[in-house]
């Protein structure tokens, strides 16, 4: 039997003074959180403000103007002429989200279908071009399928009932008249019927359509876009918000610097002459005096707290890219997986600093393109990338089936398993051999 008793003990405990509460909020964010974070943060303290001069986080100096090299250390600050961003697809860099991404995430959140049902569905979206329009008949869809037509056509249709109007049209005109249908502009009328006399007189339709001209569109990837709720500018504007943190330049051959991203909205500094007014004690009431002692010392954490957060993303960016040099020499074949806890030791600071400061940043490398900082801690990257090379030779008319995709790898010194490559195949967002082959039979 237990029996109850008293037992005192000292202990400590780590507590979370507010300073690094502040450190460790600033350390996760990325330029664009940071930028609208400093932003409200100067708006609420009338002590900060934006520093116009640079400054080398290397050796702390802060310099005047925009000079290339620091005088001091000699590090590069500031490249004069960028490149633009090509927007590759890749695997760890959100790519283009266009109608067909964005139709699929829809249709699997608002729509109930049954896992037969949903593997109609991916093969009837892998079949639509450009436009929306399905190239594919839905006999062959079924026979392909081993389905009945009325199993497709009942999924086609709680598709189109859903709010997806238009969805696996075969052309422009089935697509009009679904439309006309739907704003009750065709009651009474049988659309074969419509369709025959349509082809045969081309005037009926233009009779029939002008009039509401302004409520149809022509092809069923505009009207995904706007019954969405998202027009072409809002899907691209996506990419821009990816605003790389760094930057990775090659100086000479086989030499590289880190940039780090830091505009002036990035870098405050105390604005000395309120804070001269501040300590005016004869002028001021108590009140007053506690309120602007307490922004001073606010002030003061924030900046201290967003050096700090430069200084060690610029130490743990400069790390890695002396680690994985030879892979920024040389490419994939000499890319190495890191470990955060590898560069943890090099800095000299704890595991979890290193996951917060890298936590959803962004780099740009040398071709140019942006890529998120978690790609040097993919083991799967190479693998990936041979992937890639391998599908780019195959023969289109007959693609490589996952167990041959393995067996290429085996013979270029990669060992996986059937599996795993058919996952590494749908994260980089390619289809199946049967679906490739069809989508290059068009």
């Amino acid at each position: 039997m237990f029996k109850p008793r008293l037992d005192l003990r000292l202990a400590q405990h780590q507590k979370m003074v507010p300073k690094m509460m502040v450190a460790s909020e600033l350390m996760v964010m990325n330029v664009v959180q940071l930028e609208a974070k400093l932003s409200q943060l100067v708006e609420e303290n009338p002590l900060l403000d934006s520093q116009e001069d640079i400054v080398c986080y290397g050796c702390g100096i802060t310099l005047s103007g925009y000079p290339e090299f620091c005088p001091s250390c000699g590090r590069l600050l500031y490249v004069k002429e960028r490149k633009e961003i090509p927007w590759e697809e890749f695997s760890f860099v959100e790519t283009k989200r266009g109608w067909k991404d964005i139709l699929q995430e829809e249709v699997e959140t608002f729509v109930e279908l049954t896992p037969g049902e949903r593997e109609i569905f991916y093969t009837l979206l892998a079949s639509l071009d450009d436009s929306g329009f399905l190239r594919m008949d839905v006999a062959r869809a079924a026979f392909a399928l081993k389905r009945g037509e009325e199993e497709v056509w009942r999924v086609i249709e709680k598709v189109r009932e859903a709010g997806f109007l238009g969805f696996a049209s075969s052309d422009a005109l089935e697509f009009i008249f679904l439309q006309m249908q739907k704003l009750g502009l065709l009651e009474g009328k049988d659309l074969k019927t419509l369709r025959r006399e349509a082809l045969q007189n081309p005037d009926v339709l233009k009779k029939l359509v002008t009039p509401h001209l302004g409520k149809i569109f022509l092809s069923p990837a505009q009207f995904f876009e706007t019954s969405l709720g998202r027009e072409r500018e809002d899907l691209q504007g996506s990419e821009e918000l990816v605003v790389p943190d760094a930057e990775i330049v090659e100086v000479t051959e086989g030499e590289f610097e880190v940039i780090l991203n830091t505009p002036p909205s990035l870098r405050l500094s105390i604005n000395e002459k309120l804070v001269g007014f501040s300590k005016r004690k004869d002028t001021m009431s108590a009140k007053d005096l506690a309120f602007w002692q307490e922004k001073l010392q606010e002030a003061r954490e924030i900046v201290s707290c967003l050096s700090y957060r430069h200084r060690l993303l610029l130490q743990v960016l400069e790390c890695i890219v002396e680690q994985e040099k030879k892979f920024l020499v040389h490419g994939f074949p000499y890319f190495v997986p890191l470990r955060q806890r590898d560069i943890a030791q090099t800095v000299g600071v704890s595991v979890s600093a290193v996951c917060q400061i890298l936590k959803n940043k962004y780099l740009r490398f040398p071709d140019g393109v942006v890529r998120h900082v978690k790609f040097f801690f993919d083991a799967s990257y190479p693998i990936k990338e041979m992937i890639r090379i391998i599908l780019k030779e195959e023969n289109p008319l007959y693609p490589f089936s996952d167990e041959e995709i393995v067996a290429e790898l085996e013979k270029r010194g990669f060992s996986i398993a059937r599996r795993t490559c058919a996952l590494y195949r749908e994260e980089m967002g390619i289809l199946p051999s049967y679906l490739r082959k069809r989508v290059s039979s068009r």
